[in-house]
Formats: C-alpha cells, structure tokens, sequence
C-alpha cells in the first residue's frame, strides 16, 4: 500500500493489518501490537514518512500466527525491529524479542505510552475506562509562569483581532439579520476552567428553531445552517464574539475547545482522563483541532483529548505559535469546520 490510503478504525480481526510507504525516511519496520485505535489518519501519514512498513497485531491474534505469519517474513526484509507495545496488557513482547534476537537482528521495544508523547505528538488514552496510563499525572494545570504568559498572548492578540475584524462585525451582522430574522448573537452554555459553565458567545449560523428538538452536534453539511452561516463557520469568523469571552476572563485564545454540558458527563464516563482538560481555560482554537479533523461523538472526544493532553503536559511558545499560525492557515485557505 503506498502513502495514498484511507483509514478508519475497526474492531479487531484475526489477521494483521499492513501498511507499506515508498518514500520512509527510515529502513525499518514498526510493528504495534496494542490496539490501534490510538492512530488517526494524521498519525499514519507521519509514520509513513519514517517507517518502511507498519504491522497492526490486534490483541486476538494469537502467538503462532504472530510469529510465523507475521514476524518471520519481516525478517527476512528487515534487519531493524521496532516494536510498540502496551506491556500492562500485551505480554507478546517477549516472544517476538526472543525470535528477533535468535535470527540476529536489532529490535527496539517502545511503550505505548513513550510512543504517543515522543512520536505522535499526543497522550495516550486508553480505549477501556478501566485501564491506565501510568505516566498520567493526577491533575495537570498550567503553572503561574505559563498562565502569565498566555494572559499575555491573548490580550495583544485579542486586541489586535479585534481591531482588525471590526468591519467584518459589521457585515456580518447585516448579512444575519438579512438571512435570518432573530439575534445576531447566539449563547451557548459551555464548561471552562474548573469545570465552571459560562456564556460563550457567537454570530448566530443556525435558524432560531435549529434546536427545537434539543442538543445535538453541528454535522459538515448540516440542514441547519443558512447560506451566510455556512460561510463564518467554514471561515470561523462565526467565533470572532468570542473575543469578548476572552476579555472576561471565561476564554484564552488557544486551549482545548469548551464543551457543552449536556455532553461532558457522557464523555467523563466513558473516556479515561476527560475531566483532566478542565485543569486549563478552554480556547477559542487549540492543538487538537489543527491536529485533528472535525468530528463529533465519543470516538472523535477521545481522539481530540490526546492532543489537548499532550497541549497542556508539553505547553512551550514554540506549541503555541505554532498552533496560532496553523489557525490562521486555516481560516485564509477556508479549510475550517
């Protein structure tokens, strides 16, 4: 399979999954034999870029089939093993190191978790509430130096978006009232720092009625939304309100998304360190939504947690420019939500 290539997790198969690159930086082969939900589309591309192949085992393959179907015929191309393993749970290492060293080839052992953070640039989250990740901290928060900083950052650059988008509040505001009679602005209860509720506030994109039927996700293509809005949200200039957050002290300008209530309790019982990304203020963009594409539901939660995670344990200025220019690429090529 070459680096053009669809993926989309499944539950696990009796077989092994292989993915192929021709252009891998690397001459060696990466085999995961942890679950795979912890990969996204974004994360394959890069390992495609280092790895030569990369060999998915799920945990129902049994040893026999790993070794003499899976691990043998790489040896007979590689002379370089990398192996990613979760040793809480996958005690499978110990047999692939043995035949990796018996036929004189060079094998390196990886965690899970020191694979996330070193080489996908996220946290590892597990896929069963009951499990852990031992190198979680408790609680994770900013320390008064970053908060400094960032209070900074979002006060110059809030004033200065401010300024700079004045006219488009002014077109924005004709074009909703022309397309859809009611409030310009739309207020939406989310959970901040703490996990205490506030006011964020928006250009309203929807019809007044779009929740007539109660909560529910905003979808790409979504009946709901009018000409105009369609336009803000695919710009973001629907989020431009929430500058005035940022003034009152709910918002910060990066930082993991606020979410609405009626959905967090969900997501607290079914993936693991949830309630950790309330240690920080939420921001109107953040690392997991430059990392990740849009998505909503359970499995994208997860998925976008990793990144907010990893945001927050390895926060740097470097991070935080970075996420501020990938946000502004974003909006002037209109690749947003």
């Amino acid at each position: 399979m070459n680096r053009k290539f669809s993926y989309h997790h499944t539950p696990a198969k009796s077989y092994a999954h292989r993915l192929k690159s021709k252009t891998a930086i690397s001459d060696e082969v990466l085999i995961i034999t942890s679950f795979d939900y912890f990969l996204d589309k974004n994360g394959l591309k890069l390992l495609l870029k280092k790895y030569k192949e990369i060999i998915l085992v799920p945990r129902m393959v049994d040893d026999d089939y790993l070794l003499n179907q899976t691990i043998r015929p790489l040896l007979e191309k590689f002379d370089k093993i990398h192996l990613v393993t979760n040793p809480q749970y996958d005690s499978r290492y110990h047999v692939i190191y043995e035949l990796v060293i018996r036929n004189n080839k060079s094998i390196r052992i990886t965690t899970v978790y020191d694979f996330c953070e070193n080489v996908l640039k996220k946290v590892y989250i597990p896929d069963d509430i009951a499990e852990e990740n031992p190198a979680m901290p408790r609680r994770l928060s900013f320390d008064g130096k970053v908060r400094a900083v960032k209070n900074i950052i979002d006060l110059v650059l809030s004033i200065v978006l401010f300024a700079l988008s004045s006219i488009l509040w002014l077109a924005s505001a004709f074009r909703i009232r022309q397309e859809s009679p009611g409030p310009i602005f739309y207020f939406q209860e989310r959970t901040g720092l703490h996990q205490a509720e506030f006011k964020c506030i928006k250009f309203r994109s929807m019809g007044t009625d779009a929740e007539a039927n109660g909560a529910a996700f905003s979808r790409k293509k979504d009946s709901r939304i009018f000409k105009y809005g369609a336009i803000m949200r695919r710009t973001r200039i629907d989020e431009l309100p929430q500058l005035i957050n940022i003034f009152k002290g709910d918002l910060s300008l990066i930082g993991p998304r606020p979410e609405r209530p009626v959905f967090i309790d969900t997501f607290e019982e079914t993936v693991p360190y949830y309630n950790l990304r309330h240690g920080v203020k939420p921001g109107i963009t953040g690392y997991a939504q430059v990392m990740y594409p849009y998505g909503a539901g359970v499995r994208d939660a997860r998925h976008k947690l990793m990144y907010d995670l990893y945001y927050i344990k390895h926060w740097s200025i470097q991070l935080e420019l970075k996420i501020i220019l990938v946000t502004a690429i974003v909006v002037f090529t209109r690749k947003g939500r």
